[in-house]
């Protein structure tokens, strides 16, 4: 099967029943994709392929989005000590390591790029996904994270962390960076960028790592289930989620207690199912 790296900052992913029936410009974008993140591709067609996330994720991407890879060029992406995940909201990569250099472009968090040497000055050398050489400052990346190097309650609250980091950013459906995020995008960047690939979705799905437990079990970091909704839970009956809801549109903390100010009773009342990543392990 043919590899593909995507080489813009972001690429849209379309379904693939508006892809077929409708103009490219009035698809459904089902998600986004970051710039070094590979996919499976299956097919082309007028300038789009049809291709499979790393996560299980399917649906046509632009064909000037994204590059093809041999398989041992993917691995380095994938695989390699080298690569690295870039962990703040927005980063810059410079044409030289100094903060006066003009900008080859700019990266959304959880993008991924290829160290070339070791950081000197508080610079980092890279490679982008395209092939082209850049700096960014060294604390804007880090190694791809493993979950054995964290105890549960560290990874709940790095989870929360990133979660957080979204708070205020508008809601834009399919979206999963700082510059627009929906519900789902919201739960599966804060687990991905703890190394965990969670269902893009808001439901939980066989062959993932969240398991259904009750709302009495919750945790901080657990996923809400509502009817087309998810949440992350952060404990005392808050949570954090990305709302389409025009009262409070965007990225916000709403709560589950009636006696809150931030309640909301048609989330509160909806609430079908609980799910956790930790049930096997705490």
């Amino acid at each position: 099967m043919q590899k593909a790296i995507v080489t813009a900052p972001k690429a849209a992913l379309y379904e693939d029943k508006s892809i077929k029936e409708q103009h490219l410009s009035r698809a459904q974008i089902s998600d986004e994709l970051l710039s070094g993140w590979t996919v499976n591709v299956h097919e082309c067609q007028r300038g789009l392929l049809k291709i499979t996330t790393q996560y299980g994720y399917s649906g046509w991407i632009q064909r000037s989005d994204v590059q093809k890879l041999s398989r041992q060029e993917a691995c380095i992406w994938n695989e390699s000590p080298s690569s690295l995940l870039l962990i703040q909201r927005l980063t810059d990569v410079l044409v030289s390591p100094k903060v006066q250099s003009p900008a080859l472009t700019t990266l959304f968090m959880g993008s991924l790029v290829i160290a070339h040497g070791s950081p000197c000055d508080g610079w980092q050398n890279i490679q982008l996904s395209d092939g082209s050489m850049g700096y960014v400052p060294s604390i804007a990346v880090s190694a791809l994270p493993s979950v054995q190097t964290m105890n549960s309650d560290d990874l709940r609250f790095t989870v929360l962390d990133y979660a957080l980091s979204y708070l205020g950013t508008q809601y834009r459906w399919g979206g999963k960076t700082h510059e627009g995020i929906d519900c789902s995008g919201l739960t599966f960047m804060s687990y991905y960028m703890c190394g965990i690939y969670i269902y893009r979705d808001a439901v939980i799905k066989a062959g993932y790592p969240v398991q259904e437990i009750s709302l009495s079990q919750a945790g901080p970091a657990d996923l809400l289930y509502f009817p087309g909704h998810v949440a992350l839970y952060l404990g005392s009956s808050k949570y954090i989620h990305c709302t389409g809801n025009m009262k409070n549109f965007g990225c916000v903390i709403n709560s589950l207690n009636p006696r809150d100010q931030d309640y909301r009773p048609d989330l509160a009342d909806s609430l079908y199912a609980v799910g956790s990543v930790f049930c096997q392990s705490d």
